[in-house]
Order: C-alpha cells, then structure tokens, then sequence
C-alpha cells in the first residue's frame, strides 16, 4: 500500500482553492492573520505542528467548508 502524507494532501487542496478563487498567498495571510512563509509551508505540506483550527480559519478564509479541505483523504477504522 503507497504511504499518503495527509499534510501534502490538505497543501495542494489548500492551494487549488486558493488558485481556483483567484486570492494570493499575500492576501490570504492576512485574512487569516499568519505569516506568508508559514502558508507556503501549509500548501508545501511541510507544517506539521498545524492544528485543525487553523486549517478550519483558512477553509473560512477561502470562503468554503472545512470538508472541503480535506476531501479526497479517507479515513479508515481500525
């Protein structure tokens, strides 16, 4: 079974709805209050101390649900 990292998934949501909304990195970093270098690690999947919340104020930011963020990822029961 290939290894799925969960933050390279959520990043490249993340950065396909931002591209699809047409809002730059820049912009935001400011509604969401963070640091622009920091976003670009979120969408590079390489945060990993990054919490639900913040995933939740940039879903917000962006205009869409938080679902949305983490579609395509399946979670599976143990």
């Amino acid at each position: 079974m290939e290894e799925i990292n969960v933050l390279e998934i959520l990043g490249k949501n993340m950065h396909d709805i931002r591209f699809e909304k047409n809002i730059s990195l820049q912009e935001l970093a400011e509604k969401v209050n963070m640091d622009i270098e920091i976003l670009r690690k979120f969408e590079a999947g390489e945060f990993a101390g990054a919490t639900v919340q913040q995933y939740v104020n940039i879903a917000n930011a962006l205009g869409v649900s938080f679902q949305k963020i983490i579609k395509s990822i399946q979670f599976i029961e143990d």
